[in-house]
């Protein structure tokens, strides 16, 4: 009996975790996501620390603790939805260069949402942890879009399903 009351509360725990998943504009109501309702724009302080000045995101969402981070980059590199492709042979080719040790779990071109994503999901090495990292790239408004959704590993087991989802849910409006 302890045993299904325990399963019971594991499983109603989940799914009040899972609602917390709410919609979320971005870059101006470019494009939608899906994301938890407790993340809000990360401390100007932390944000500094966790991104140098020539690689900061245009917008960066997280958790209290700065572990899980949901941030969006609209870089002013070109990029057309027809150079998709072509641009991922080089991000990869980048990436790999960028982290030789990284742990990579995917490496691909995908159509979600009616559009196209340049998918990267890997482990890379921190100052005193690992991150997984799972990064999107598309055209939006003829610019390069990079979402990336981060979490150290020790929160992996409780973030990553929802970070996927997170991911999965990113849709670029018709412009």
């Amino acid at each position: 009996m302890r045993l299904l009351a325990l399963c019971f509360a594991l499983w109603c725990s989940s799914l009040s975790f899972a609602a917390g998943l709410v919609h979320r504009d971005a870059l101006n109501g470019r494009v939608s996501i899906l994301a938890p309702e407790n993340f809000g724009p990360m401390p100007a302080k932390l944000l500094e620390l966790k991104y140098p000045s020539s690689r900061r995101p245009t917008e960066v969402l997280s958790d209290d603790t700065g572990r899980v981070t949901l941030a969006f980059n609209h870089t002013n590199n070109a990029l057309q939805p027809h150079e998709l492709k072509e641009a991922h042979v080089v991000l990869s080719q980048s990436f790999h260069n960028l982290y030789p040790s990284a742990e990579w779990i995917r490496d691909e071109v995908i159509e979600q949402n009616g559009s196209v994503f340049i998918v990267f999901e890997m482990i890379t090495p921190a100052i005193d942890t690992k991150i997984h990292n799972i990064m999107y790239a598309t055209s939006v408004s003829g610019r390069m879009l990079m979402v990336a959704f981060n979490t150290t590993t020790d929160y992996s087991k409780k973030w990553l399903p929802t970070g996927k989802a997170i991911m999965s849910s990113l849709r670029v409006k018709p412009q």
